[in-house]
């Protein structure tokens, strides 16, 4: 099955792979305010070189990942054109952010992170939106796999020849539309099927280490520095 690689958890053994998920949270946090925070050129390449870095610790596989990101490249240039520079390179940001906490982050440490700051807050069912997050981490590249998939089996049968393109929407939004609500299902049987519960062992965490620390102290320093020049 024709499957996309961004936005999809790749094990590696690495120190991101490694990182504390806690931390790793706090990182995505920082680095998310700190492209919400870039309005120059200046910004733009510290949060660039600083993710450019990570991407290339993590050793993912990057050759790949930029041929799959040809799927949103006629967004980014769209926004380019009507929102500036500004709009579009905050977008691109937030895209290798994504990519780079996806890939090296399970969907399992995601969810006890999540689990774990919401913990101390009262009136607040952690377990229940923490897995509401993690199954919104699981449809999302559902979808990418579902909409490569069958664009791949277009091509084989000609549709893409089609002039008409209303028509090839209609043929692939559909579709798309009725496979990913199926597959939906198919998890919510899933889970009913083995007795899923809010009541649960809590995960524990392992000690975090000083290069955990100074990965989001970099991260920090990024967000000083952007803040700085914005």
């Amino acid at each position: 099955m024709a499957q996309v690689t961004f936005f999809h958890y790749i094990h590696q053994e690495t120190v991101l792979h490694r990182m504390d998920g806690r931390l790793k949270l706090g990182c995505l946090f920082v680095l998310t305010f700190s492209a919400t925070l870039a309005s120059g050129w200046l910004s733009f390449l510290i949060l660039l070189s600083l993710l450019s870095c990570g991407l290339v610790v993590s050793k993912l596989p990057l050759v790949t990942l930029m041929k799959e990101m040809k799927l949103l490249a006629v967004m980014l240039i769209i926004v380019f054109l009507t929102n500036g520079f500004h709009f579009a390179s905050r977008l691109i940001l937030m895209m290798l952010i994504s990519v780079l906490m996806s890939g090296t982050t399970s969907l399992t440490t995601v969810k006890n992170t999540i689990e774990w700051y919401l913990r101390p807050i009262p009136f607040i069912p952690e377990v229940r939106i923490a897995t509401m997050i993690n199954l919104t981490f699981v449809l999302i590249p559902m979808i990418f796999d579902n909409y490569l998939e069958m664009t791949d089996a277009q091509k084989a049968r000609c549709v893409t020849l089609r002039k008409n393109p209303i028509r090839r929407i209609k043929w692939l939004v559909f579709p798309l539309l009725s496979r990913t609500l199926r597959r939906a299902d198919e998890l919510i049987y899933a889970m009913e099927a083995r007795c899923y519960s809010e009541t649960r062992t809590r995960a524990t965490f392992k000690p975090t280490h000083r290069l955990d620390w100074l990965i989001l102290a970099l991260c920090l320093l990024a967000l000083i520095l952007v803040a700085w020049y914005a």
